[in-house]
């Protein structure tokens, strides 16, 4: 008697792809939940950042800023005890023009003042798998901050450098974290926020 070959029927083959199917019909509703958990839960822990800072400031009396990378996608809070501005744009260049008209360019950069602030962020946090940040906009620019690392500063009069950042998913899911000015208070939009609806007509 001659052993059966081993194998597949058709019908075996077509329940497999059937049963394959309803998992992917199942599970794909579920995977794009989970994403677009990830991106909120994101925001809201990077706004509870943003409020310990501005507590922090008050009553410490230092200057804060929330740091975003761009690149990592990661975000940590950093601290300095000098009083620091703010400078636009315009600012920067005419201040860079002097320097260069009175040879004080040495060619290499200002230390910065600040560092990392243990007691809010002992280490960097990063966003989740498939969670990135999209771009930055804050009072400083007038162009949208897509690369390197951008700043939120938070002062200890309660006053907040007003930002706009928009963190995504994989599955193109949005979610605009505003700054306002106040009091480190932010606000978590689950849609794109234009910047002009932030900061007026100036910004692209």
């Amino acid at each position: 008697m001659r052993n059966r070959e081993a194998g597949f029927s058709l019908i075996e083959l077509l329940i497999v792809v059937a049963i394959l199917g309803l998992v992917g019909v199942i599970a794909i509703p579920s995977i794009s939940n989970t994403f677009r958990f990830s991106v909120q839960s994101s925001a809201r822990e990077l706004a509870t950042l943003i409020k310990e800072a501005s507590n922090s400031s008050q009553i410490t009396g230092k200057v804060y800023r929330i740091a975003y990378d761009l690149k990592s996608d990661q975000y940590w809070a950093e601290s300095s005890s000098e009083q620091t501005l703010l400078k636009s744009e315009e600012s920067e260049a005419i201040e860079k023009e002097r320097s260069h008209i009175f040879n004080k360019d040495d060619g290499e950069k200002k230390k910065s003042s600040f560092n990392q602030d243990a007691m809010l962020t002992k280490k960097k946090r990063t966003l989740p798998i498939g969670v990135k940040f999209k771009d930055v906009y804050t009072e400083q620019s007038q162009e949208p901050i897509t690369e390197g690392i951008a700043y939120t500063h938070i002062f200890p009069q309660g006053i907040t450098e007003k930002s706009l950042v928009h963190i995504v998913d994989n599955g193109k899911n949005e979610i605009s974290l505003i700054v306002s000015n106040l009091l480190g208070r932010c606000s978590v939009e689950g849609r794109y926020i234009e910047p002009k609806e932030i900061f007026g007509k100036g910004v692209k």
